[in-house]
């Protein structure tokens, strides 16, 4: 196998993902977000990765190295086609000796727990509970431990350990599970896909999502999110930064090949917060822009485009939304980016001077510093130092 320093890298890359998941295609743009600030070609292989495939694809390509989703590949990592090539895998495999064997980006699954905690705590609700997924995948599982010692002896905290709720007998042991929660019980599921068995059993157990049951996912998978009724609150993992780690990690192990293995990490970009987590409003259209503002609140969003989510002028938008939250629509935008910025600021790796234009301030970043000093008593490198220690 070719040997090769990080700035003569000649040949590709390739890349062995399934860009039909929402976190592969996010990793994906990461990857090649950073080949071509290095000059790289990725060479992507989405089709189902055997030995004979992954041996042509050596053959054909002569790659550089390979970048690996281990739940794509899991059967050929122990083997010896990957062991003269650089190799990086975009998340650990199901068995630690696997991932232990390679360099390695992979979430944090502290972060996403404690900001779904968060969210959830804000809502004071009587119990919390978990819904893992069925496989029991190493994630799931991790999310649901990290996820009880948040709750701690606090409050109750149940899991469901069911069979799989996609099946008759797993959804009538759920419905039985979700009856016997008390009401409200702040449910996190370790990931969107859950939502769809999760709201259904919720349904024929006669709870509803949000009032009897405040919920967040993991992965903030639009598509499903979106679909949900009500719409479903999600933490927004930062599967671009796992595509530029693993780029990183890449250029180390060319230019170094020989040194130890080497692991980073990524966290979490936000929550983004919809129907499923917000007060429910006497007046719909309040309700709804609520959920546009928790939704689209650190982009470019106005009072006019609020108001017409409600359907009515700005100045009655405005009329009713003081009546019934006690704020002006400005002031629920403010809000949003705030805690956004706060979120990103317990992030040491994120440059201060980037996160303005993270939370909604590209046209005027100062504001955000001002802002944040008033409401704080601190300049944002000051709270960050109190509060990342």
């Amino acid at each position: 196998m070719r040997q090769t320093g990080a700035n003569s890298a000649t040949g590709p890359v390739l890349l062995f993902t399934r860009p039909t998941f929402h976190s592969h295609r996010e990793r994906t743009s990461g990857v090649y977000a950073a080949a071509i600030e290095r000059g790289w070609q990725i060479q992507q292989v989405a089709e189902v990765p055997t030995k004979e495939l992954i041996t042509k694809c050596m053959r054909l390509w002569n790659p550089i190295g390979c970048l690996i989703d281990p739940s794509v590949i899991t059967q050929h990592l122990d083997g010896g086609i990957f062991k003269m090539l650089p190799t990086v895998l975009m998340g650990r495999g199901e068995g630690h000796l696997k991932w232990e064997k390679f360099d390695c980006s992979f979430q944090d699954c502290q972060a996403p727990v404690d900001m779904a905690y968060a969210e959830l705590s804000r809502l004071k609700p009587a119990g919390f509970a978990f819904v893992g997924d069925p496989a029991k995948p190493f994630w799931s599982m991790e999310r649901g431990e990290f996820f009880k010692k948040s709750v701690g002896n606090n409050s109750a905290f149940l899991e469901y350990a069911g069979p799989n709720p996609d099946t008759v007998r797993g959804r009538r042991a759920m419905v039985k599970w979700i009856s016997a929660l008390p009401s409200p019980c702040g449910c996190f599921l370790a990931a969107d896909h859950l939502a769809a068995s999760f709201y259904a059993a919720a349904a024929e157990a006669g709870r509803k999502i949000g009032a009897d049951l405040p919920t967040v996912g993991v992965d903030d998978d639009e598509r499903i999110c979106k679909s949900m009724k009500p719409t479903l609150t999600s933490v927004k993992p930062d599967f671009f930064q796992s595509g530029t780690n693993a780029i990183r990690l890449l250029e180390q192990r060319l230019a170094n090949p020989s040194q130890a293995k080497a692991k980073a990490t990524y966290g979490v970009l936000g929550i983004v917060r919809r129907e499923s987590t917000m007060e429910s409003y006497k007046d719909v259209r309040v309700t709804r822009a609520m959920s546009l503002i928790g939704e689209r609140g650190c982009g470019k969003l106005s009072v006019t485009d609020v108001a017409q989510e409600m359907g009515c002028c700005s100045h009655l938008a405005q009329i009713l939304f003081k009546r019934h939250t006690g704020m002006t629509v400005l002031d629920a935008i403010r809000k949003v980016r705030l805690e956004k910025a706060f979120s990103l600021l317990k992030n040491p790796r994120i440059p201060l001077d980037s996160i303005p234009f993270q939370c909604g301030y590209a046209a005027a970043p100062a504001y955000l510093k001002t802002y944040f000093k008033r409401v704080t008593g601190l300049t944002m490198r000051d709270w960050r130092k109190k509060n990342t220690q």
